[in-house]
């Protein structure tokens, strides 16, 4: 009985994550290289997303306050945690998020690159400036632009918000050091991106009227500002052409947002948290 209790709640944990919004892809999954002039490489794996700390916590406890919403009316303090929550999930949820991406070397040591993760879309580019070659060591550093273009879902996390008008950018200053052979790939290096959002908050809220429970609407808008700054490695192994991969990255997430109802800032938002993101994927150079 414990045992299928356990195994209930790690499928829970797993689904939970699926139905979260969609954390930004931190990985890289490339090697401190580039490909040889006229060549490419591409990657197909995941990121999973695993905050701690104050994210967390407030998920934690609105996902309480939504599971009986609709037994009794909410205070405004329950209100405000539900919208802290909701906070979290825009800016860094757990979550599973799958990722494709493709860089072509046109001229030599400078590459140029384009990403889909779920719901973001990246535009970088890299110069290679060591080579194993020449100095024993690879050595690059590129930046990236990346932007929503698909909106971000909630799931069943906070059934009584959703998300309008979402938007957010990211900026990111890939910097890698490693080495690379015939059948592996070592890489590491600082991880630093900068995000911008923004998004309005439609909150249907229980209400008692009488003898019933109606749902009473508030709008609200959350925006801000956040660093993501860490380290990250990864290791590959694999044949010439295509290499299983491993990549952890760690970070500390920095972030200051406000909070608007009714176009009146109410109160700021912090979310700073340490954020563990583990990927698994495939890497290709042709």
């Amino acid at each position: 009985m414990l045992a299928l209790r356990s195994t209930s709640t790690f499928f829970a944990f797993v689904a939970s994550l699926f139905a979260a919004g969609c954390a930004p892809a931190l990985s890289s999954m490339q090697p401190a290289h580039v490909a040889p002039k006229g060549h490419v490489q591409a990657e197909l794996g995941m990121d999973i997303s695993i905050p701690t700390g104050p994210i967390s916590d407030v998920i934690d406890v609105a996902t309480t306050i939504v599971d009986y919403a609709d037994d009794r009316e909410l205070t405004q303090q329950e209100v405000d945690q539900i919208y802290d929550a909701a906070g979290g999930l825009v800016l860094n949820p757990p979550s599973v998020t799958p990722h494709i991406g493709v860089g072509y070397t046109p001229v030599d040591n400078l590459e140029v690159s384009l990403r889909f993760a779920t719901s973001s879309l990246r535009l970088g580019g890299r110069y290679q400036f060591l080579s194993k070659a020449k100095h024993g060591i690879d050595a690059s550093a590129g930046l990236g632009v990346g932007y929503y273009i698909l909106p971000m879902p909630l799931g069943d996390t906070l059934q009584i918000v959703e998300l309008e008008d979402f938007t957010r950018w990211q900026i990111d200053v890939p910097i890698v050091f490693g080495t690379h052979g015939n059948w592996y790939r070592l890489w590491g290096g600082p991880r630093f991106m900068y995000t911008n959002f923004g998004t309005s908050l439609r909150l249907a809220i229980p209400e008692i009227v009488g003898e019933a429970i109606a749902a009473r609407t508030e709008l609200a808008s959350f925006g801000g500002h956040a660093f993501y700054v860490g380290a990250q490695g990864g290791v590959a192994v694999g044949y010439k052409h295509v290499f299983f991969g491993f990549e952890l990255t760690l970070v500390q997430l920095v972030s200051n947002g406000t909070l608007e109802v009714l176009e009146q800032t109410v109160r700021e938002l912090d979310h700073s948290s340490f954020i563990v993101y583990p990927a698994l994927g495939f890497m290709g150079e042709f």
